[in-house]
Formats: structure tokens, C-alpha cells, sequence
């Protein structure tokens, strides 16, 4: 591993690869993607991201934006996938798209969002039409057109958000998200039925907030992968600043078990200092100008390696950045050297 400085407080790693292996150079903090809960799919040779537009929590929001990249680094606005300006008042998918995700499923490409209509609120489903839930689109090209399958009703029949789809290796597709806006946050699946883009049985509980814990003020940001048998799944919080831990189990149901060394990653600042989560423990890294960071995903890197995909803040700006760093998997845990930057 090579380490040289570029600009302002970047990393740039060059990692040597064998002749079957990319060369692939990165550097953080990405400030071309401002995007929150940001998702990307590689295809045909490009990088293809979503996720929370700004403003993200006030404000006009303008839908589902489509950014590509040929390297991971450089990002430019493609395209709307879902346009709010376009949509009829009416909807319940209006307004606050939030946490978008783009994956490749079989033949077709399933864009998930969570959303509401701004006309109704927060509440239950019974007394109000509008509450905050989660949806999917399918096209048939990662570009579009995207139809939404979920116009009528929300694919959720309870206040929810952070929809994210898996495929295990038998076929079946999953749905993970977690509810909202309630005194106790948790984590549920259901098997989805793909055609119809419908859950096809009740939603299951998986795992909750733990007051008192780093992850007592509620859980969001689900994401879930299967290494040699074992399902990760990765959520985040807010308790202390930002932060991402996971929990492992042998079936997709459970039981699931938090790992004793959460959380993973994260940052968060204290009298002006910033402090890092790694592995569980706290490190006071006063060079740190990224704090933050959470909301992750897993993809495989041009090098053929695991990477995570990321949001963060700079000190100073007001959008978010976007990070990547490597990860990997030692007896059943996951390791990994986040977040990267210059001191």
C-alpha cells in the first residue's frame, strides 16, 4: 500500500492488483456525490448512485436523482428518476424522498424510496393517508423509465423507512426496513413478492434499539450481504453523533446477533474534538474534519474486494460528502479501517 497527500485532507490509496485485478485509486472525502444515504450499483463499466437530495430535511425536495461516475471519484448528475415536480398532489409518494436505493435483480433494475405526502404526516396508517413509507419503481434499463409499482399504497402498511432489497442465493428476495416515529425503533424483513411488488407475509421483527447502548436512540439505515454462509446486516444511529454496527445470523429470520465489538465505525465531535468509533472503541482524532458518517452499503470495488459506500460531513460545509474505504472478514467479524483522510 502506497500513501501519498493530495489537496485538502485527501487519502489516496493505490492498491496493487494482479493482472486479473483493476488498479483502483480512491480518495476521501468525495465531495462531487452530496448525497446522504447514498446507494450505487457498478454496471457495464460505470458506477451508477441515489440517495437523499438536499435539502434533506426541509425544503423543496426534488425527488430521485441519478449520478454516475466511471471511477468512483468523479460524479455527474444523469438524470431524474422519480421527478417530485411532476407528480400529482394527490400522491402519498409527495414529498422528503429519503434513502433511495438502485439494485439489479434478475433481469430489471428496482429503485426503492421512502417518502410521504406533506399534506397528511408522521401518523399511523388508519388516521393518515400520507404517512411516512416505503415504495419501489421498476425499469427495465438502469436509466429508466422507472414505473412505480407501489402508486396506490405504500408496499408498508406502517410508518417505515430505509427500504433496502436482498437476494439470497435460492432466488428470494427480501425486503428490510425499519418502522418510524415510534418510542421503540426495530428492523424488520419480509419476503417480497417481485412481480407484483407486494410483501409477501407479515413483517418480522429482527432486532431493536437498546436504550442505554450506542444504539439507544433508534436504528435506521438497514443493509444486508451473505458471506460464506453468515448474513451481515448493517444498521445505523444516532445516539452518539453517527454510527454503523451489524449483527450476523445463519437465516435470513434470525435469530440475529449484535456484534460485541458495535459500533463498527462512526464520529462524532465534543468541544470542538472529533472522537471515532472503531470496533467499539473510542478514539479522539483532533485531525479528524469528518464527522458523521454512517448510512452504509457494501459493494465490490473494481479490485475485486469488499468495499463500504458512505455519507459524512466536513467541518464547515453543509451538505454531505461522500466517503469509500475497504472492508473485510476475519472468523465470522468484520474489520475495516474507517473512515480514511489526510492528517
Amino acid at each position: 500500500m502506497k500513501i501519498s497527500f493530495i489537496g485538502y485532507f485527501l487519502l489516496v490509496f493505490l492498491f496493487s492488483c494482479n493482472k486479473n485485478k483493476q488498479e483502483f485509486i480512491y480518495q476521501n472525502p468525495i465531495v462531487s456525490l452530496d448525497l446522504r444515504d447514498s446507494h450505487i450499483v457498478p454496471y457495464e463499466g460505470k458506477y451508477y448512485a441515489v440517495g437523499t437530495c438536499p435539502p434533506y430535511w426541509g425544503g423543496v425536495n426534488p425527488g430521485v436523482k441519478l449520478y454516475v461516475s466511471d471511477n468512483l471519484q468523479d460524479w455527474r448528475f444523469d438524470r431524474m428518476l422519480i421527478d417530485a415536480s411532476q407528480l400529482d398532489s394527490t400522491v402519498w409518494y409527495k414529498d422528503r424522498f429519503w434513502a433511495p436505493e438502485l439494485r439489479k435483480i434478475n433481469d430489471k433494475f428496482y429503485l426503492t424510496f421512502n417518502c410521504q405526502n406533506n399534506s397528511g404526516g408522521y401518523g399511523d396508517v388508519e388516521n393518515q393517508k400520507h404517512f411516512h413509507a416505503c415504495g419501489i419503481a421498476v425499469a427495465d434499463s438502469i436509466t429508466g423509465p422507472y414505473k412505480v409499482m407501489t402508486h396506490d399504497e405504500p408496499l408498508t402498511k406502517f410508518a417505515s423507512n430505509d427500504l433496502s432489497l436482498f437476494q439470497d442465493e435460492d432466488g428470494k428476495v427480501y425486503a428490510f426496513f425499519n418502522n418510524g416515529w415510534t418510542d421503540l425503533h426495530h428492523i424488520y424483513v419480509a419476503e417480497l413478492d417481485l412481480e407484483k411488488c407486494c410483501l409477501k407475509e407479515e413483517p418480522k421483527k429482527l432486532i431493536s434499539q437498546e436504550p442505554g447502548k450506542w444504539d439507544g436512540a433508534g436504528i435506521e439505515g438497514s443493509h444486508v450481504i451473505k458471506k460464506d454462509g453468515i448474513y451481515y446486516l448493517f444498521y445505523s444511529s444516532w445516539t452518539r453523533g453517527y454510527a454503523v454496527g451489524y449483527a450476523t445470523a445463519q437465516n435470513v429470520y434470525g435469530p440475529w446477533t449484535k456484534s460485541a465489538k458495535n459500533p463498527l465505525f462512526g464520529a462524532f465531535v465534543e468541544n470542538d474534538t472529533t472522537f471515532l468509533f472503531k470496533e467499539g472503541k473510542i478514539v479522539a482524532d483532533p485531525a479528524c474534519m469528518i464527522s458523521g458518517i454512517g448510512h452504509n452499503q457494501i459493494f465490490e470495488g473494481p479490485d475485486g474486494n469488499y468495499w463500504t459506500f458512505y455519507h459524512g460531513y466536513v467541518k464547515g460545509r453543509n451538505e454531505a460528502v461522500t466517503l469509500i474505504d475497504p472492508i473485510w472478514f476475519e472468523n465470522g467479524e468484520i474489520k475495516t479501517n474507517t473512515p480514511t483522510y489526510s492528517r
